[in-house]
């Protein structure tokens, strides 16, 4: 971990960029062990970003590990994304900011049952293989591409601000498509160099699948809209922000998950 995390720093140093990296757990959402760690059990991701010429130009990657609910299938979702974005306005008081993102996605098996059992053999914090978590895959591999775009708009004071969400992308040849309309309001609040926040916001989705093993029970809803919630908090100093996120009925599955981020600013902005 140390290593992954100075590998991190060195990197946004060099490139003089933003960067995100993100666990999303089910273990994150629950405060009563012992977890089922069925269903959406992990998420990983990494995002990175500089300025260019008025846009934020980067690039992401998404690791997700579906576990059958009451069964012993499983599903990866793993999403390589290039990402352009724009904002208009002023900086939290009225603005609108603008996402595109394209790239391939893949789904079957890429590596989330050997992380996983890995994990769980050194953590002791679930199953191992032998000892009953998921090991088979519902599909083969398969590829697809994923187009989509995110609007954010928002209005308000400084320090607190009402904002609404249009997210929407298709995914060909394997992965998700979906749609979602949000509305939330956010807040913060400075004490000297540091600055604490939080947010929440209800949602309304729908998603549809071209690999129906992401279906699998404790995975993605289909078919339907999808109402769900989020709520979460943040604290932040000099060019660094730790978040902590609790999503409900993350994907349309019924189950909440949730998140743990921490973004590093190395582009010349700071929080």
């Amino acid at each position: 971990m140390k290593l992954v995390a100075l590998a991190i720093a060195c990197a946004t140093t060099a490139a003089h960029a933003d960067a995100r990296i993100a666990h999303g757990n089910d273990a994150f959402s629950e405060l009563d062990p012992p977890l089922d760690d069925q269903g959406f059990t992990t998420d990983l991701s990494f995002a990175m970003w500089r300025p260019y010429r008025g846009y934020l130009i980067g690039g992401s990657g998404f690791h997700r590990w579906l576990t059958e609910v009451g069964g012993n299938r499983r599903e990866d979702l793993l999403e390589v994304m290039a990402t352009v974005e724009r904002s208009w306005g002023t900086p939290r008081v009225r603005e609108l900011t603008v996402t595109l993102r394209s790239g391939p996605v893949f789904t079957g098996n890429w590596g989330g049952r050997w992380l996983q059992n890995g994990w769980h053999a050194i953590s002791g914090s679930g199953p191992t293989l032998d000892e009953g978590l998921a090991d088979t895959y519902a599909s083969d591999r398969a590829f697809g591409w994923l187009a989509g775009e995110r609007a954010v708009g928002a209005i308000g004071i400084p320090a607190m601000q009402a904002y609404g969400v249009i997210d929407a992308q298709a995914s060909l040849g394997t992965g998700v498509s979906s749609f979602e309309l949000a509305a939330g309001a956010r807040a913060f609040h400075r004490v000297r160099c540091v600055e604490l926040g939080a947010h929440a916001e209800i949602a309304l989705d729908r998603f549809a699948t071209s690999d129906d093993a992401l279906t699998l029970r404790g995975g993605y809803g289909t078919g339907s809209w999808q109402r769900a919630w989020r709520a979460g908090i943040h604290v932040a100093w000099n060019r660094t922000q730790i978040a902590y996120e609790y999503r409900a009925n993350e994907g349309g599955s019924g189950e909440p998950i949730g998140v743990l981020a921490v973004t590093i600013k190395q582009s010349g902005h700071t929080f």
